[in-house]
């Protein structure tokens, strides 16, 4: 039976988008939930049998994912195929990654998290120009997303992060992921609050 040392397994891991941190796959061999054979010396490490990689993958991937590789229509322009006057609807990676993300995240799964202080919500207000309208809001939002934690916070697994009940994609544009996070966020509520306000507009 083949046998895989803990890069190999990183590896199949972020290519099917579970992690993309070499540390989480250690902290769940040794947490147990992904069954091992602990090492025996340092020099060998850990190592995982086929059959418990597959129980894993079929325990994080969505119900109806299959671990063959996803080839993409070859029309471009949509992702609509017509056979037998039926249409199938392809969906794209996008669509994927953001149903495995879900999938995992609701066995409460994570990366780790960010707390949200007021002085990073200042940093972006003066490097974005945001009003204090709207940072006040974003405060709010964020104190009301985190009532179970002492202090505000969002959990983050691979390249989204919870807010609100929605997986909201990190700002790729910086380097720092707490800044991913926050003007993250700060786009976020800005885009929700335009929408909230167009709706009591219309209604008055």
């Amino acid at each position: 039976m083949k046998l895989y040392g803990i890069h190999e397994l990183f590896t199949i891991l972020k290519e099917y988008k579970i992690t993309t941190n070499i540390e989480s796959v250690r902290r769940w061999l040794r947490e147990g939930t992904i069954e091992g054979i602990p090492p025996k010396s340092r020099k060998q490490g850990w190592q995982v049998s086929q059959d418990a990689l597959d129980r894993f993958l079929a325990d994080r991937l969505p119900n109806n994912f299959t671990t063959n590789v996803v080839k993409e229509p070859n029309n471009t322009t949509n992702d609509v195929i017509k056979e037998d006057n039926a249409t199938n609807v392809v969906p794209t990676r996008e669509q994927i990654r953001e149903e495995m993300w879900y999938e995992i995240t609701s066995k409460n799964i994570w990366e780790g998290f960010v707390e949200i202080k007021k002085t990073m919500l200042k940093e972006a207000k003066k490097h974005a120009k945001y009003s204090d309208e709207l940072m006040k809001e974003v405060w709010q939002r964020c104190v009301e997303n985190s009532k179970m934690y002492s202090k505000p916070r969002v959990s983050y697994l691979l390249e989204a992060f919870s807010f609100e009940g929605e997986r909201i994609l990190l700002d790729q544009n910086y380097a720092d992921l707490e800044e991913q996070v926050i003007f993250a966020i700060v786009e976020y509520v800005k885009k929700t609050r335009k929408t909230r306000l167009l709706k009591e507009w219309t209604r008055s």
